[in-house]
């Protein structure tokens, strides 16, 4: 599931720096906490609009601020201050954070930064960096030269290589993180990056196209990046007009 909630621009960068990794909430009329569970997605928005995108790692819940801050410390839990008292301070004037915190306790949200919405691109284009390596396999087989990085509708980034084998039963690196995206309970992907073993961008095969197609009508939309630099995208019924079904 998806999250959506605010947040201020401290702790944005803070996210952002990994110097804060665990986010402090209490319920409020609008979220109810105790409803999150690992792997989720949260899409945290600062005063400027800004996205930043984070997976939820694990939830633990405390009956009071004390409890948590002794449990978790203030190291990264907080971006304004390591003292303990004052942090306790802060937390429980909180608009309605007091009360609630009676009523029903009080979560720690550990998560994992993902990306930035802002620069999704440039994000893509690293995951396949750090996942492209040429090499031989064995004498039949080699894998690597071709890397892909989709980002799915749920917010997951799913990363896959090329496999290549004397007997043609290989299969392409946008295949490959497709199959990682599947396996997860996912079909819809909402963009994708694909580079060769010279960081060249380039764009999925037919094949490739036909499956995406074929799993799911809301991937006519996906968007695929033509051109790093200038962030130029082509969509994927641009690529397969007129398609068969």
């Amino acid at each position: 599931m998806k999250y959506k909630l605010n947040l201020n621009d401290r702790a944005f960068e803070a996210i952002i720096n990994k110097t804060k990794t665990i986010e402090i909430r209490a319920n409020t009329k609008n979220h109810n906490y105790s409803n999150l569970k690992k792997d989720d997605i949260i899409e945290f928005t600062n005063s400027k609009n800004n996205k930043i995108i984070c997976k939820v790692k694990e939830i633990n819940h405390y009956d009071t601020v004390e409890e948590l801050l002794t449990l978790e410390g203030t190291r990264y839990t907080t971006s304004s201050t390591n003292d303990f008292k004052t942090a306790v301070e802060r937390i429980n004037n909180l608009s309605g954070y007091k009360e609630e915190i009676v009523k029903s306790g009080i979560y720690a949200i550990h998560i994992e930064y993902l990306y930035n919405d802002k620069d999704i691109w440039n994000e893509l284009y690293k995951k396949c960096q750090e996942v492209l390596n040429p090499r031989e396999i064995s004498s039949s087989v080699s894998a690597g030269d071709v890397a892909a990085a989709i980002l799915t509708k749920n917010g997951n980034i799913y990363t896959g290589v090329c496999i290549d084998t004397a007997c043609s039963l290989g299969f392409c690196a946008e295949r490959n993180a497709i199959g990682n995206m599947i396996t997860n309970g996912e079909q819809e992907i909402e963009k994708l990056v694909c580079i060769g073993k010279n960081n060249n961008i380039m764009m999925p095969c037919g094949v490739c196209r036909e499956l995406m197609l074929q799993l799911s009508d809301n991937n006519k939309k996906t968007e695929i990046l033509t051109d790093l630099e200038n962030k130029m995208v082509i969509t994927l019924d641009k690529l397969l007009p007129n398609w068969w079904k």
